[in-house]
């Protein structure tokens, strides 16, 4: 048996959904009677109705409501597995080595499934906020659904404040694989760099989708842009509710033109993996062979030989193509000699990314206020009246904020919006000027480097950078904690 059928399936729009499912690990002892119990007292879901599996031990089914939304949530109190080894290679915090062991000792544990309603991201967060309610005192939860990544009580908090979206990536995690370069001429000593690379996605199939993945058969410069390509395929395939294969799918422009994706089951892909084939080339999704390959072909990364049983199920494998070339390519050849790229985004997502950001715009100024950049004082003498500029003390902090800046465009006759990045440089409120940090696109009222005014109704998204940390509308609890030391 193939996956034939299930890509059918997920080009159409009825993919089927597998059960998310997350662990919850409390800090103290539960019973079936106060899991009941809260979820009587909890008000968030309506209607609730507990019903207990016939041959099951302390496993049952809530049926409730959100709004006219009907839910149905499996959940099981369990004995820990012994066995069992939470892995923090995906978190969504630094895991302290007390809160590990003490998560890793714990006696019980809380399982709880259900299956994605038509909005993925609204579904995700009822399910936390399940866990929220059954586990209070949450040591760490695992997202098993997502490779297991763990998340904390202070992070799960925090995603459930006023009901706001959590971020495209939440849904998945992005597995990375790379070799290295063993080759004789390299010294015994030197650093040993990728020359090959295989990313992987882990929690889509429970959004009725597939697997996404890159194959990058070649060294890079960096991994910029890979994240975002991963985001901007993933929030267009559940803002359609299904997958586009075989076609262009537009993700962003940089200074050279136009960029695309194209995405093929990872079965078709792999034959097209440094072949530069024409798009137009590509046979329709009923015609491909979807037999397993040569298990011993290992050109490069992700190829036959590293599919493991895991890794044979449904994925789709995306492709480079660009507005002047429409021929598969991988990424990101050619990309170092980009000065920019402008992702794409849909408006829906952007509308949400922007209420989340002016809604906790106070976090943002209230560390600007703190840690912010200050005038240093003016040294006295003839030089510094001649000048009279001040200058910016240095600084391990850094602010940005994306705003949306409106434009009109001539040749098509429309009114739009490009999103950029400024660095404030003053600031009272609601009220701010930045510096532009990028080359606008469709702006030409603005230039980069100079310093405009703006108001938090512009705002569209915001990052405050600390040491090697970038921390956002989705992280800046990180910064408020009581834990962190500035």
């Amino acid at each position: 048996m193939n996956n034939k059928q299930q890509y059918l399936d997920i080009a159409a729009g009825q993919g089927e959904k597998e059960a998310s499912m997350m662990v919850a690990i409390p800090a103290s002892e539960l019973t079936l009677s106060l899991l009941e119990q809260r979820l009587e007292e909890q008000q968030y879901f309506t209607d609730g109705e507990i019903d207990y599996l016939p041959e099951g031990e302390g496993d049952f089914f809530f049926s409730c409501k959100r709004g006219d939304e009907e839910l149905r949530f499996y959940i099981s109190l369990v004995h820990s597995d012994p066995e069992y080894v939470i892995n923090p290679y995906f978190a969504t915090d630094p895991i302290s080595p007390e809160l590990y062991a003490e998560a890793s000792a714990a006696p019980q544990a809380v399982i709880v499934e259900c299956i994605f309603q038509e909005q993925p991201l609204v579904s995700y967060l009822q399910q936390l906020r399940m866990i929220q309610i059954l586990v209070p005192d949450l040591l760490l939860g695992l997202d098993l659904s997502a490779a297991g990544k763990v998340f904390t009580r202070e992070w799960l908090n925090f995603q459930l404040i006023d009901d706001l979206m959590p971020s495209i990536d939440s849904l998945y995690v992005v597995h990375a694989i790379y070799d290295q370069d063993d080759s004789d001429e390299q010294p015994d000593d030197a650093e040993r760099s990728p020359t090959m690379y295989w990313f992987h996605t882990h929690g889509l199939a429970r959004c009725g989708l597939s697997e996404a993945e890159i194959i990058i058969p070649h060294p890079i410069a960096s991994y910029y842009g890979i994240p975002e390509l991963f985001w901007s395929f993933v929030n267009n395939s559940i803002t359609h509710g299904k997958i586009v294969f075989n076609e262009p799918i537009f993700i962003g422009q940089t200074e050279s033109g136009y960029e695309y994706l194209v995405a093929l089951p990872f079965e078709e892909g792999l034959k097209h993996v440094g072949q530069s084939t024409p798009i137009d080339d590509l046979k329709p999704l009923e015609e491909m062979n979807y037999q397993f390959g040569d298990e011993n072909s290992q050109r490069f990364m992700g190829d036959w030989h590293d599919r493991d049983e895991s890794h044979q199920h449904p994925s789709v494998m995306l492709f480079r193509v660009t507005q002047e070339e429409p021929i598969l390519e991988s990424f990101f050849k050619g990309f170092e000699d980009q000065n920019a790229m402008m992702f794409m985004r849909t408006d829906e997502e952007t509308a949400d990314m922007s209420r989340k950001a002016q809604l906790r715009w106070q976090y943002f100024t209230h560390m600007l206020d703190n840690y912010g950049p200050k005038l240093a004082a003016q040294k006295k003498g003839f030089l510094s009246k001649l000048l009279n500029k001040p200058t910016e003390e240095e600084s391990e902090w850094r602010f940005l904020v994306k705003c949306g800046i409106g434009y009109h465009n001539d040749e098509e006759d429309y009114d739009g919006h490009e999103h950029m990045w400024f660095e404030p440089t003053s600031w009272n409120g609601d009220q701010f000027e930045g510096r532009l940090i990028n080359h606008p696109f469709y702006v030409q009222t603005m230039q980069e480097g100079n310093i405009y005014p703006l108001t938090r109704d512009d705002i569209t998204d915001w990052t405050i950078y600390y040491q090697d940390g970038s921390y956002t509308p989705d992280t800046i609890y990180k910064l408020l904690s009581g834990a962190q030391v500035h």
